[in-house]
C-alpha cells in the first residue's frame, strides 16, 4: 500500500469531505498522523487484532467452512468451489 501511494491517497481523501464515519476508516489517522515505519507498524497491529475478532466471531455462524489462505489464490478458488459443489 504504502508504494503504491496510499499516504497521497489519504492526504487527498481527507482534505475534502470526509464523513464521521469514513474518518473511522480502518487505518486512516495512522496513515495520517503517524510516520511511515510507526504507520506500517499500527496498520500490522490493527490488522492482527481485526483478524482475531473475525475468527471470535465467525465462529458462532453455523456451517461456515474455513478457508485456509495462506497459499495461492488458484488453490484458495479451487478448495471452494469444491465445497460449493459438494454442497450444491
Amino acid at each position: 500500500m504504502f508504494e503504491r501511494g496510499v499516504e497521497e491517497e489519504v492526504r487527498q481523501a481527507l482534505a475534502g469531505p470526509v464523513s464521521a464515519t469514513a474518518r473511522e476508516v480502518h487505518g486512516l489517522s495512522e496513515v495520517a498522523e503517524l510516520p511511515r515505519e510507526e504507520a506500517i507498524e499500527a496498520l500490522i497491529v490493527l490488522t492482527r487484532r481485526y483478524a482475531a475478532y473475525q475468527r471470535k466471531w465467525m465462529r458462532r455462524i453455523p456451517g461456515l467452512v474455513p478457508v485456509a489462505a495462506d497459499r495461492p489464490a488458484t488453490e484458495v478458488a479451487e478448495e471452494i468451489l469444491g465445497s460449493l459443489a459438494r454442497a450444491g
